[in-house]
């Protein structure tokens, strides 16, 4: 009779989740965007909150935004504070490809490639430590305004413009705003930019971005359904 074999059983760690695992959706959705009333467009996005390499959380924020006589496409990588690390931004009519953005912020600058139809080129500037980016027409980036804090002050790049400017913002208190059919408790906050009109922005509890009016209400974004 042979003898019996007995096999020792070795426990191995299971492997962490997988980062894709610990991706948490910061907040999506739609706006539908008006002017004077009339509706120009649409913007769908999403935030998600993943893993920085150094252990801290890294916000991805990108949507598709299509108004009556063009489509932009943003998409950013923003730190735990909000603040830009990339930024991409292209701009199509049609079919063809009117401007793409390609930006990099890094030892306080700002670096840039723009190419359009008529060439390539760069520009590189100083940004402000804690600055943001709101860039036009672009409408859930407001998220990250209210996310930073509700009064004060904060340096804002507008890449397009290849400029960063100091907003102020001014806390209205609570609100309603009707999203998809339903009232809903807001925060109202006012954001001004230099020798600019100002923009209003209404929050839900989490920040959220419900509704944003700008140029004293002509152009308007509005939230379609709650947020979830």
């Amino acid at each position: 009779m042979r003898p019996t074999l007995l096999l020792a059983t070795t426990l191995v760690a299971l492997p962490a989740a997988p980062l894709a695992a610990q991706v948490a959706t910061v907040d999506e959705g739609s706006f539908t965007i008006t002017r004077g009333g009339e509706t120009l467009g649409r913007e769908e996005f999403s935030i998600r909150r993943t893993p920085g390499g150094d252990g801290g959380a890294v916000y991805v924020a990108s949507a598709t935004v299509a108004l009556t006589d063009r489509r932009l496409s943003p998409a950013l990588r923003a730190d735990a504070g909000g603040s830009p690390l990339a930024y991409q931004v292209e701009v199509r009519i049609g079919s063809e490809v009117q401007e793409r953005l390609t930006g990099q912020v890094g030892r306080g600058r700002f670096s840039a490639q723009t190419k359009t139809p008529r060439g390539e080129s760069t520009k590189e500037y100083v940004v402000s430590d804690g600055a943001l980016i709101l860039d036009d027409d672009v409408f859930h980036q407001y998220f990250f305004v209210a996310q930073r804090g509700r009064t004060g002050s904060v340096p804002v790049v507008i890449p397009r413009r290849n400029t960063q400017v100091t907003m102020s913002v001014e806390d209205r208190g609570a609100d309603e705003v009707t999203v998809g059919g339903r009232a809903l408790q807001a925060h109202h906050l006012v954001l001004r930019e230099p020798g600019g009109a100002a923009r209003d922005i209404w929050v839900d509890g989490q920040n959220r971005v419900l509704k944003v009016a700008l140029a004293a209400g002509n152009m308007v974004a509005v939230r379609d359904d709650p947020p979830r």
